[in-house]
């Protein structure tokens, strides 16, 4: 009998258009807070009034926030189309580097809202023998009004002979 085997997400069968499922999540006071501490902001606009200080809303988010409401989550793009990210092999595991991103925003995040996002393969390119793959993500609010989008490029696979962290 044959196990599932896996089928790795290399460049090769990576394709324009295919999506991951989308992922909603809440924006709270508590996350706006819990975020901006984790990326060391310490404007009080962020956080929730202390004992004695009068009371004040967290109402914005940082701009910066949509990767932690709208996360790429590419092992998920991978599965579901039928792949495993090379990130998450079982043999012979890599990395597809980071290397460039774009963000447009276009409403502003804050508390109370539901941001839906998902993403995509935007496209993919070869350059002096390196391939990339872009990604989308795009994100909505609970009214449907797009919230923001950003491009992220990963390289898939290096030039022959080019030197790796991994060589």
């Amino acid at each position: 009998m044959v196990e599932n085997a896996e089928i790795r997400w290399e460049y090769d069968v990576v394709e324009v258009g295919q999506t991951g499922p989308k992922l909603t999540i809440e924006v709270t006071e508590e996350l706006i807070a819990t975020y901006a501490k984790a990326v060391r902001n310490p404007n009080p606009d962020y956080y929730p009034a202390e004992s004695g200080e009068l009371e004040r809303l967290v109402k914005l988010a940082m701009p910066t926030m949509i990767f932690r409401v709208a996360p790429l989550r590419r092992p998920d793009i991978a599965a579901n189309n039928g792949f495993t990210a090379l990130e998450k092999a079982s043999e012979n595991a890599r990395q597809t580097p980071f290397s460039k991103c774009e963000v447009r925003w276009h409403s502003p995040i804050q508390s109370g809202d539901f941001i839906t996002s998902f993403g995509h393969i935007l496209s993919k390119e070869e350059r002096r023998g390196n391939k990339f793959v872009t990604f989308r993500v795009e994100a909505t609010n609970q009214n449907d009004e797009k919230v923001a989008e950003y491009d992220y490029t990963c390289v898939f696979e290096y030039a022959k002979g080019q030197n790796t962290r991994e060589s």
